[in-house]
């Protein structure tokens, strides 16, 4: 079955079990800031992140374009580099 929450494929028998830890496990937070300097790409979008950007700064320092991890945090629970965390 595929998860409703994460669209991660699940064995039928682990399902409730899955839905249980999806449904309950905390949305990443993060820092919202405005870029002072050109700070590399989005891993995300692939597209630079530019001074003047509105950038997302999550607790393992990652940062991405805002509304591109807004997007992500849709469907994902974690960050994109570092999706263990």
């Amino acid at each position: 079955f595929k998860c409703p929450v994460c669209s991660k494929f699940v064995p039928s028998d682990e399902m409730d079990l899955h839905l249980v830890m999806c449904l309950t496990k905390p949305r990443i937070t993060y820092n919202e800031d405005v870029l002072s300097k050109d700070a590399g790409e989005c891993a995300i979008c692939l597209e630079e992140l530019q001074q003047g950007d509105t950038i997302a700064r999550l607790p393992c320092l990652c940062i991405y374009h805002k509304g591109c991890i807004d997007e992500w945090f849709e469907v994902n629970r974690s960050c994109p580099e570092h999706p263990s965390d």
